[in-house]
């Protein structure tokens, strides 16, 4: 009878945990432990994913270790790191994997992926190496997708250093890099302004039958068109094509940009015209860029009317109404109709550059590591002229690629995270 009355506590307990149902948790709890105490391993069970839901993970791990001494088998619930993650406790998670030791032989690589990503999600670099440094003594083998959480979180801290030093160590660990890979160190490489170090990634990649994505292929058209070369930019978009990938909006509109800086509306125009013939029409920024470009130049008629398409646009209206929810102001869309309708497009792009703002705050070029002498600056969203050279992650690199050269080329996970302590 105590078995059964147990049991449905149990099933009870499990339900309400499910449904995160946490304010009925602790009296039935309470209940159940002064009823039949703690030596049903179910039961040890429940009360760990319990206290651990509620924070107490230390407490949880003093419970395991009292478990073990009383010769009680407690098998660790294996959703809490999931369900820790998700909630954005990733480091709580963290704690658990050393803490409970041997008790956690249960988790696999699958489990060490999903933390080692959160961690890096949350800023926790440091220890999402840690962590995979200790998965890698358990003898449990990391894969591709753990990996890619690890070149994610470096390249988003700026260890780029880093973060190839490990990219060079995969084949070693008999790891392949996948195309997540090579679009995450691509795009880094991009965004701090070294496009030739990321064309010639793009390049290995494609030596090694790795196929690139829209995505990857949208990196380096906006570094090139960035820095003014359209032409570069438009062979990609050629080869983009050819490899039966199709463009998208951020394509379209950053090879308006890349016109829009040169001065070369009228290529602008005719890329606008071209694309949107073939159902390819640019995002907010696109029609931004435009806009802004054509009114600079006086070309008033022009203006209004990509400032009409741009009005019909759904992504566009879409975006605008974002704005209307987030100030509860009348409609902005009325307004803006409205004024490009009575010609006062100067008062039309005031309020678009704030849009702009609002959504993409602060957006500017990159230098190329003195790769290319010829930068161009740029305007940020509100049409302030900003240097280039001021957003470069300033790095010496050959100081630190010699410090780093003794890590990391042997697979060493720990020496990497001294790496990123002392940069």
């Amino acid at each position: 009878m105590a078995k059964r009355a147990g049991q449905c506590y149990y099933k009870i307990l499990r339900s309400f945990m499910q449904n995160s149902d946490n304010g009925r948790i602790h009296p039935i709890f309470t209940t159940f432990v002064k009823k039949y105490g703690l030596n049903q391993p179910t039961l040890g069970n429940t009360v760990v994913r319990f206290l651990c839901l509620e924070g107490n993970v230390d407490v949880a791990l003093g419970l395991i270790h009292e478990f073990h001494q009383n010769n009680l088998k407690l098998n660790f619930p294996d959703d809490v790191i999931k369900i820790l993650k998700e909630n954005g406790r990733s480091v709580d998670a963290f704690k658990l994997v050393p803490g409970a030791q041997t008790d956690l032989s249960i988790i696999d690589v699958v489990d060490y992926s999903v933390l080692v990503d959160g961690l890096c999600k949350e800023g926790y670099i440091d220890k999402a190496l840690q962590l995979c440094s200790l998965a890698q003594n358990r003898g449990v083998s990391l894969n591709v997708v753990t990996y890619n959480s690890l070149f994610n979180g470096l390249c988003r801290e700026g260890c780029l250093v880093e973060a190839f030093r490990l990219f060079d160590a995969l084949e070693k660990n008999n790891v392949f890099p996948s195309e997540i890979t090579y679009g995450t160190l691509i795009d880094a490489l991009v965004r701090e302004g070294f496009l030739l170090d990321a064309r010639q990634l793009f390049e290995k990649m494609l030596v090694e039958n790795i196929k690139p994505t829209t995505r990857i292929y949208n990196s380096l058209i906006d570094g090139y068109c960035k820095f003014g070369n359209v032409e570069e930019a438009l062979r990609l978009l050629g080869d983009l094509e050819n490899n039966s990938l199709k463009p998208d909006k951020f394509t379209v509109s950053a090879v308006i940009y890349g016109f829009s800086l040169t001065g070369n509306m009228e290529g602008a125009l005719q890329f606008f015209a071209d694309m949107k013939e073939n159902g390819f029409p640019p995002d907010f920024l696109g029609f931004l860029y435009l806009v802004r470009g054509l009114c600079t130049k006086g070309r008033m008629e022009e203006t209004r009317s990509v400032l009409r398409e741009m009005l019909r646009d759904e992504s566009v209206i879409e975006l605008i109404n974002r704005v209307n929810v987030e100030v509860e102001m009348e409609s902005i869309e009325s307004f803006l109709c409205d004024l490009c309708e009575r010609g006062s497009i100067q008062e039309a792009l005031v309020i678009l550059n704030e849009i702009g703002s609002m959504f993409f705050p602060y957006k500017r070029n990159t230098s190329h590591g003195g790769q290319n002498p010829n930068v161009h600056c740029e305007e940020d969203e509100k049409g302030i002229s900003v240097d280039p050279l001021s957003s470069v992650h300033e790095m010496d690199f050959d100081a630190i690629y010699s410090r780093m050269a003794s890590i990391c080329f042997e697979g060493d996970v720990q020496g990497v995270i001294s790496g990123c302590a002392k940069d």
